[in-house]
């Protein structure tokens, strides 16, 4: 067996093997470009001809197939929220009377909250609805629900 034919089916491994590990999608194309190197060596090219259709497919795939794959991806995978992102929509029960800007304590972390809504005394309940930089927005629960 030609020395070649194994550098190409080694990259080829390689480059698959590492995108399985990452789940990236990047080296996947390296895999696609030694493929056409491993036909090209099949065929008797020299190494210098390998090389190039090598680095041309692999580049030719990652131009035209990454930014695929990538939107799909983006288009199918939900984004994991930030844990400050799951605080919209919970709903708190107030230990002191709040004037505007108060502070409260929400998983163990000081947040400046702003009310919006009706003035908030203690022992109401509020809905958190919007974050503005280190900011918490609330809104006084009414007995219909908001």
């Amino acid at each position: 067996m030609n020395h070649f034919l194994i550098l190409w089916i080694f990259i080829a491994a390689v480059a698959l093997i590492i995108d399985i590990f990452t789940s990236n999608f990047f080296f996947v194309w390296f895999t696609i470009g030694a493929i056409a190197a491993i036909f090209t060596q099949i065929l008797g090219y020299s190494i210098i001809i390998q090389s190039i259709i090598f680095l041309i497919i692999s580049i030719l795939s990652i131009a035209i197939g990454y930014p695929l794959v990538r939107k799909n991806i983006k288009a199918t995978i939900k984004p994991t929220l930030l844990r400050e992102q799951t605080y919209i929509g919970r709903k708190i029960t107030v230990d002191d009377d709040m004037l505007n800007n108060n502070v409260v304590k929400i998983d163990g972390v000081l947040w400046q909250i702003y009310n919006i809504g009706d003035n908030i005394s203690k022992g109401d309940k509020v809905k958190i609805v919007k974050l503005e930089g280190n900011k918490i927005l609330i809104e006084k629960i009414n007995e219909e629900g908001i």
